[in-house]
């Protein structure tokens, strides 16, 4: 099979299929594998920056388990949808106290590899990524986590994120921006402060999806989309359900992405399982591995 308008490949919180997420190497990573853009999650410190972490609690991705000067900051915190749990949140920690912890795998088991770089690397802030020399011109994907959570804690974190992209000379190093968000209120905040320096691009979960799916109720939705942002990405199990998706977002001009490839998920093969993706037709595929999936749309095309 060829396809004639190359997919483009997004490095899924970098590498993260080989290296710890949300880390400079998982990043840099990524480019030396061939992605043609990498994503990365923001949130917020207790003293206002932004770091690049998935999460708002801390076990599941460092190594504040083994702190014990952080013992008595564990808590029960909320994260997100009335669900709780015991843990350490970021918004109690400053960025000085971060840059003491160290990234570890979220998946070891299944991702030994990766794991075997635990306690190796740093928690990157926001400043630190963009300044990273690896970026120079190339595409950042930049996702702002939990906005409203933060919100009513009294973290503004889209006008934070304007502010370090203000003070940062991403622009003069060719770099080219992307700013995402499963909520469309932080993301229209987002686009207000930081004008037309990046694509908006509104995040879609099956719990995110329309309630009325006839033709006019998913008409309505997307039409209100396409009146706010440049593009979706979008869950892949919703294309797949529904393969009109794809087309529609198109004739109304809206960029499609989707995500996330996984080579732990293939069924039979990986090529199967990558070709089923590429086949959705979308402009971008977010992926945990994103060499193997470069190599074969480069053997597509």
């Amino acid at each position: 099979m060829g396809i004639t308008k190359p997919v483009l490949v997004f490095g899924h919180r970098g590498a993260c299929g080989y290296r710890p997420e949300n880390t400079l190497e998982s990043f840099e990573l990524a480019f030396i594998q061939g992605a043609d853009a990498i994503e990365c999650d923001v949130v917020p410190t207790k003293d206002g920056h932004l770091i690049v972490r998935h999460d708002s609690w801390l076990s599941d991705t460092t190594d504040i388990a083994e702190h014990p000067e952080f013992a008595d900051r564990k808590r029960e915190g909320l994260v997100g949808w009335q669900m709780t749990r015991q843990d350490w949140f970021v918004e109690d920690f400053t960025l000085a106290e971060i840059k003491t912890l160290r990234a570890t795998e979220r998946l070891a088991d299944l991702r030994p590899g990766s794991a075997k770089f635990n306690g190796q690397f740093e928690i990157p802030s926001l400043d630190e990524f963009l300044a990273a020399s690896f970026n120079d011109g190339k595409h950042l994907i930049i996702e702002i986590k939990h906005g409203s959570h933060f919100a009513l804690l009294g973290f503004p974190v889209a006008a934070i994120l304007a502010r370090i992209l203000g003070e940062s000379n991403w622009r003069e190093r060719g770099i080219t921006l992307t700013i995402e968000s499963f909520d469309a209120a932080v993301l229209s905040q987002a686009k207000r402060l930081c004008g037309d320096i990046a694509k908006y691009v509104f995040l879609v979960e099956s719990w995110g999806m329309p309630s009325d799916r006839t033709d006019l109720g998913v008409a309505a939705w997307l039409d209100e989309i396409a009146s706010k942002f440049d593009g979706v990405g979008i869950e892949a199990k919703q294309l797949f359900d529904d393969g009109s998706l794809v087309s529609k977002m198109h004739d109304r001009g809206l960029l499609v992405y989707a995500w996330t490839a996984k080579v732990e998920e293939a069924v039979a093969s990986i090529e199967e399982y990558y070709v089923g993706f590429i086949n959705l037709g979308t402009d971008g595929i977010f992926a945990d591995q994103p060499d193997l999936l470069a190599e074969l749309v480069a053997g597509l095309s």
